[in-house]
């Protein structure tokens, strides 16, 4: 029987069971995939160290998955979704904010598991498997997209502002920031005050009134304390 409280005949029931068994070994791989990242960083990780963290065969691994770059762009789709859901679930007052706020939360999490995050960006945006950052890029551009669509659609930013254009910027903005905090050139909170405000001058040139006067002026205090962290 089904969840349901469908009858199932028993080809369907065999066909669901394996289909069950299929995905609890994709989640343990991933599982595997992500503990090994904190432990080995993206470069010594091998598929056999996965299958073996894993308690299945090495060619389930390749079965399920194909090559180490499935696997780790796995390991990014979910965190992407996780991130996207720590976002949806955040209190921001309105969609402008919400941006801000989604740069508090990715600072938050790279602060907690430092080891997973340095390991896995560093092997899209600058490591051995940096040929990935071209395939995954694309669902984060789409992310960030859907907020800016979201400030324009509430009259935040101008009418005219195309969100295909300044979400590949925004995006850009991070991703140079991230890399030096990879890299180990920045702290975190650093991070967090530079993303922010790349973001409020990139925006801040397509913001509606009153908002362009708040943006600049989260603009300005950023820049004092940015000033600050370099005369430091």
């Amino acid at each position: 029987m089904a969840e349901d409280g469908t009858v199932l005949e028993r080809p369907a029931f065999e066909t669901r069971r394996r289909e069950q068994a299929k995905r609890e070994r994709r989640e343990r791989i991933v599982d595997a995939a992500c503990d090994l990242l904190r432990d080995v960083g993206v470069e010594s990780l091998s598929m056999k160290m996965v299958a073996d963290r894993a308690r299945v065969s090495q060619s389930t691994v390749y079965n399920l998955y194909g090559s180490k770059q499935a696997v780790l762009a796995a390991v990014f789709d979910r965190d992407l979704i996780r991130y996207g859901r720590l976002v949806a679930a955040a209190p921001s007052s309105n969609a402008l904010e919400r941006i801000f706020d989604s740069v508090d939360i990715a600072a938050d999490l790279y602060r907690d598991d430092p080891d997973f995050y340095r390991a896995t960006m560093w092997g899209f945006m600058g490591g051995p498997e940096s040929f990935l950052n071209v395939a995954l890029r694309a669902p984060r551009v789409r992310f960030w997209r859907g907020m800016i669509a979201q400030a324009v659609e509430a009259g935040h930013l101008r009418a005219d502002a195309d969100p295909a254009v300044l979400s590949a910027l925004v995006v850009h903005i991070f991703d140079g920031v991230l890399a030096d905090w990879i890299r180990g050139d920045i702290t975190v909170e650093q991070l967090r005050a530079e993303a922010k405000f790349g973001f409020a001058v990139a925006l801040g040139a397509f913001a509606s009134d009153p908002d362009r006067a708040r943006l600049r002026q989260r603009a300005d205090a950023l820049h004092e304390a940015l000033r600050a962290w370099r005369r430091g």
